[in-house]
């Protein structure tokens, strides 16, 4: 791996199963392709747009195209564009600041170098992003940024429309395959070599084995483990669990991003209130319509988002209240409805007028600095294995992503492993083969015993709510720990048939690094705040964490 300014802690964590169901291979159907990418969002199907065109791909997603954090993503892509003021520079300093010294400033400067020359191909496959009435394209700014950057569609739909354009350009694509309402249960490995992986087809109710020379892992993020969270129902961990099972290093997962402004109203979802509002002028402001951000940070609305959560939590706790109220009703009412119509659509089925009233928000679990660690490339410490996207700890987002540098990550990441995985794949000859897995699965113990798999998940989320959230202490996270591992003991002896319990075993795998990571990180950093070391010092040691899988409990 390339090197960086930092020190690396290493965090060896046992007892994990090596994969989540039995299989045989004489038993299940096999499918062969030179590329196999494992997810649907941004990144995914980038990798799969940029595998040389006369090379198979199959991408496998466990829900459909239309599911996923990159759909959801409200504010934008941040690129230097058409700014005559701006540089390349300004971004990356902004995108350092933020990530709190655990940047890795060669992915940094990689990244957003290539930013440009990404969004360009976004434009080619059709995106529309908002424009002026002279057809130039409308620049956002958000929290952490110093200039106008950020690019956006549809107003607040910025992923959506990203997404619509980029499937309709895998669906053109004769060499991709897609196999939607696929569920990926485990990596295969042979040799210490990512050999593809065993997937269970939700439709056909069919495990299948897939055999890939190169394999992509690009499925999202981590937010379910959360209860209140702006992730869908399907960003349960997978990737990271998998990956981690087959023997792949995690790195800093304990660092989660908390979206500072998400739609808290009981009872119902919890909607993203994008960063482009407070862009766009919108004040924060507490149950007494006091303006509160500037007694925490001179940046107020705009400083970046662990600073925004951490002090909204504060003014929480100093007002006894649930909640704080996010106020545009100061800007023009047009203007409004035109520029954030989703939210405005989202806020309205609760009889809010974003024109008139004051939105009521508080933080959520929103995004996942960390994931499984990959080089300048996209390689995983696993042979034969790529990530990117959410997944991955690239070194971009550090201890706190700036805001909207995700999907530039996915598009920068996807399109470099998508092209680098497709040259090895090209080089390789076409051996159609299954290869003899290293410690085959085998059915030790069943799932027969009658268990509560949602109350336990649900359990889960609550406690790691409580006591791992935006503010963290020793305490707390020792109690998450136990009770972590007392149900890891309950569930992840037991092999189970179901995708709710496969998930849950996935997000205990998850939770277990977040916490434990967490417990070792004895400071505060971007996005990781612990109460009983709560003042960040920069002249501290930046420190990465590293989850390496110990001893594995294999089936």
């Amino acid at each position: 791996m390339a090197a960086v300014d930092c020190e690396n802690r290493e965090i060896k964590i046992s007892g994990t199963p090596r994969y989540l169901a039995p299989f045989h291979a004489k038993l299940h159907p096999h499918f062969f392709t030179d590329v196999l990418v494992i997810g649907g969002g941004l990144a995914g199907l980038t990798a799969a747009l940029s595998v040389d065109p006369s090379l198979k791909v199959l991408v496998v997603c466990k829900s459909g195209l239309n599911v996923s954090n990159s759909v959801k993503a409200q504010g934008g892509i941040a690129t230097v564009w058409d700014v005559p003021d701006d540089k390349v520079e300004n971004h990356i300093k902004d995108t350092l600041v933020a990530g709190g010294a655990l940047c890795d400033k060669e992915t940094v400067e990689m990244i957003v170098t290539r930013g440009p020359g990404e969004v360009r191909k976004l434009l080619d496959y059709g995106t529309n992003f908002d424009r002026d009435e002279n057809g130039k394209i409308l620049l956002g700014r958000e929290g952490g940024h110093d200039h106008f950057r950020v690019l956006h569609a549809n107003g607040d739909s910025t992923g959506a429309e990203i997404m619509r354009a980029t499937v309709e350009e895998v669906r053109r694509r004769p060499n991709i395959r897609v196999w939607e309402d696929t569920f990926t249960l485990d990596l295969l490995t042979f040799d210490n070599f990512c050999r593809g992986a065993v997937v269970y087809w939700k439709k056909e109710c069919e495990t299948e084995l897939i055999w890939a020379k190169q394999t992509i892992l690009a499925t999202g993020g981590v937010g379910q483990v959360y209860r209140e969270t702006t992730n869908p129902q399907c960003a349960t961990g997978d990737g990271v669990a998998m990956a981690f099972r087959a023997g792949a290093v995690c790195r800093d997962v304990e660092f989660l991003q908390f979206h500072p402004t998400v739609l808290y109203i009981a009872g119902g979802s919890r909607s993203l209130i994008t960063e482009a509002m407070r862009g766009e002028g919108a004040r924060l402001v507490d149950k007494n319509g006091y303006r509160f951000m500037k007694d925490y940070d001179e940046r107020g609305e705009l400083a970046p988002r662990d600073v925004v959560s951490r002090s909204i939590v504060k003014q929480m706790v100093k007002t006894e209240s649930s909640n704080v109220f996010l106020d545009l009703t100061h800007k023009d009412a047009a203007w409004i409805r035109k520029r954030f119509p989703g939210i405005y659509q989202i806020c309205s089925e609760f009889n809010i007028d974003i024109t008139k009233d004051r939105i009521p928000v508080r933080p959520g679990a929103h995004y996942a600095m960390g994931g499984v660690l990959v080089d300048h490339t996209g390689r995983t410490t696993l042979r034969g294995l790529w990530a990117a996207g959410e997944v991955s700890s690239s070194g971009l987002h550090g201890a706190n992503r700036l805001a909207s540098n995700s999907l530039l990550e996915a598009l920068v990441y996807g399109e470099m492993t998508g092209r680098l995985a497709g040259e090895i794949a090209l080089a390789e000859p076409d051996e159609y083969r299954a290869l003899p897995l290293e410690n085959p699965p085998t059915r030790t113990s069943t799932s027969e015993t009658k268990l509560d798999v949602g109350d336990i998940r649900n359990s889960l989320k609550s406690v790691m709510q409580r006591k791992c959230g935006v503010m963290r202490n020793e305490t707390e996270l020792t109690e998450a720990l136990e009770s972590i591992k007392t149900w890891s003991q309950i569930l992840l002896s037991k092999q189970f048939s179901t995708e709710e319990a496969w998930e849950a075993q996935n997000m205990l795998v998850v939770a277990r690094l977040i916490v434990e990571g967490a417990l070792q990180r004895r400071e505060t950093r971007g996005g990781h705040n612990r109460s009983d070391y709560p003042v960040f010092d920069p002249n501290a040691p930046a420190i990465h964490s590293l989850f390496v899988n110990g001893s594995s409990v294999l089936r």
